[in-house]
């Protein structure tokens, strides 16, 4: 309950009537992340996700000047024949 439905461990150990110390070492047995550091690596998951498309949407920049630059190159050859 608290790792799959990121329920707050107090109020999942009070409705299975167990101390929270209880709780807490059964999760760590278990190898659940402790919710602090779930949340950090959802922040962390997040944060990746918006510079992975920040990165795109640079290169999609990229290529859109690199096509005009050399549409330029192109058209100053043109100009510059006799």
């Amino acid at each position: 309950m608290v790792t799959e439905q990121g329920r707050p461990s107090r109020e999942v150990a009070a409705e299975l009537g167990i101390c929270i110390d209880t709780l807490r070492s059964w999760l760590k047995a278990a190898g659940a992340p402790s919710p602090g550091q779930a949340d950090r690596q959802n922040r962390d998951a997040r944060r990746l996700r918006e510079l992975e498309a920040e990165i795109r949407a640079l290169r999609k920049k990229l290529e859109e000047k690199d096509g005009v630059i050399d549409i330029l190159k192109k058209s100053v050859g043109i100009l510059s024949k006799p």
